[in-house]
């Protein structure tokens, strides 16, 4: 249920955007933010995520261009990650696999992950339907080299990052390429899914 509330979230949004969107375009267009300050406050956002960090790679994407936007929302996602990974390594590892120990479903999630870290990962960032706060706190807790846990966050992420900073350069200008990318997108998605899905089954 909660990943359909999700998704209605992210549509309802995208719908907004859209019907705003020549709207938007002026008000960013007036934007000027130095790149050290949009690291800054992507790094922030991605520390604290109060919100959906896509609509922040899409304005990063605007301001920067898709390519600058992208590697910049990157580097920005993964040093969050990695610093949050790091410190609940480091001081509430113990904490966290009691915790889990009292879910069994929890627990053989876990299992899951620790046989297969670089598939479970990697497909938990290619296919967002977990929050990505979870995926960046649970690997902590469990027996996962943290080189694993690095590799595996950071590619999983790099597809995302060029989608959403290439929409948000061009959702104002060229709509029908924005859908077109976006459409490609989601099927990207089902197609990881499903071989995530048989992978597991093996």
């Amino acid at each position: 249920m909660k990943k359909w509330i999700t998704l209605t979230v992210y549509a309802a949004a995208l719908l907004l955007i859209l019907i705003y969107r020549h709207e938007l375009q002026a008000l960013m267009e007036n934007v000027s933010l130095p790149l050290s300050t949009g690291f800054a406050l992507a790094f922030l956002f991605a520390f604290f995520p109060v919100l959906p960090y896509k609509l922040l790679i899409g304005s990063l994407g605007f301001l920067y261009g898709p390519a600058l936007g992208a590697l910049t929302a990157w580097l920005a996602v993964t040093t969050a990650s990695l610093l949050q990974y790091t410190l609940v390594r480091r001081f509430f590892r113990e904490q966290g696999r009691a915790a889990l120990a009292k879910f069994s479903g929890l627990e053989r999630a876990g299992q899951l992950m620790e046989r297969r870290p670089f598939l479970v990962i990697l497909a938990a960032r290619l296919v967002p339907l977990l929050p990505q706060a979870l995926v960046n706190l649970y690997p902590a807790f469990l027996n996962i080299r943290p080189i694993v846990y690095i590799a595996a966050s950071a590619l999983g992420k790099i597809p995302a990052m060029l989608v959403f900073a290439f929409v948000g350069q061009n959702l104002f200008t060229d709509l029908p390429k924005t859908m077109t990318v976006l459409a490609l997108y989601g099927g990207f998605l089902l197609m990881v899914y499903a071989v995530y899905r048989f992978v597991l089954r093996r």
